[in-house]
């Protein structure tokens, strides 16, 4: 469903009462949207939560975390489409110089600004509190992502967190079997739907651990058995943002919300800080 306001303005004039109260909200609130749960949108307006719910399913969404994911990714598209007709034919490099990197960087501009819609503050915070008083933390990842979330891991390891990160499915299983409550399992799937990785998620959740999901804006089964829920685009959504590649938006959507994380623990824990300042001074005299 490609423009969610328009189609929400369009039908405004056949809407129940409680149907136009939230149309009207959404229409002049649409960048707040991102900030509400169905529940707060619920409170905001004066309708039940279930209201709600059926709302975004009379638009043809499943529910209200993907009618929520279409106006933020309108919002964005609003900033971040790439007119084709205006990048020149010839050569870059032969060109005026700098288009390809001029592009580029406003899409990944677009990327950061997209992805601190999808997750709010104090969801962020949240999963920072959650790494920070885990006993021990394993990161499992579907997909050509682990590459992005090994970075982080040696990050954490450095900084004295007790990480694991295999990516063999046998040493998963014999990992988590070793983990209990107060341990942290930080499951990356981009569509939420990965068998293997839901399958160590629900034996997490059954010996008690504290699940962390990182995968697109939409309901699927990772996201609802998780405790704290992040959210990045898979190569779909990414497509929205233009330039051909959505692989490259996908990546660079994933590898903000890991620095965001980064960053706000490393400014918290002054000790792990001395010590990646340590290692990397090491590094540099190798």
């Amino acid at each position: 469903m490609n423009d969610c306001l328009a189609n929400i303005r369009r039908a405004v004039s056949g809407m129940s009462a409680n149907e136009r109260k939230l149309a009207e909200f959404i229409l002049n609130n649409a960048p707040l949207l991102r900030d509400y749960s169905s529940q707060q949108l619920a409170e905001a307006v004066g309708v039940s939560q279930s209201s709600v719910v059926k709302f975004s399913q009379k638009l043809g969404y499943r529910g209200y975390p993907a009618l929520k994911l279409a106006v933020s990714e309108e919002l964005a598209r609003g900033t971040a489409q790439v007119d084709i007709s205006q990048i020149p034919s010839s050569s870059p490099v032969e060109g005026s110089g700098g288009t390809v990197f001029e592009e580029l960087a406003q899409t990944k501009a677009d990327v950061v600004r997209s992805i601190a819609e999808l997750n709010s503050e104090k969801a962020l915070l949240e999963v920072v509190r959650t790494i920070e008083q885990a006993n021990r933390i394993q990161f499992i990842a579907a997909g050509g992502y682990s590459l992005v979330v090994k970075d982080f891991v040696l990050k954490l390891m450095i900084m004295g967190k007790s990480v694991v990160a295999e990516s063999d499915p046998f040493v998963q299983r014999a990992n988590l079997a070793s983990m209990r409550r107060g341990d942290v399992l930080f499951a990356l799937s981009v569509s939420g739907q990965n068998a293997h990785v839901n399958e160590l998620a629900e034996a997490a959740k059954e010996a008690g651990l504290t699940i962390v999901s990182l995968t697109k804006y939409d309901v699927n089964p990772l996201s609802l058995m998780a405790d704290h829920s992040l959210f990045t685009f898979d190569d779909r959504a990414a497509a929205q943002f233009g330039g051909g590649a959505p692989h490259i938006v996908a990546r660079v959507a994933l590898q903000h919300l890991i620095d965001a994380l980064y960053m706000v623990l490393s400014s918290r824990d002054t000790h792990g800080r001395e010590l990646l300042i340590l290692s990397q001074r090491a590094v540099e005299n190798l």
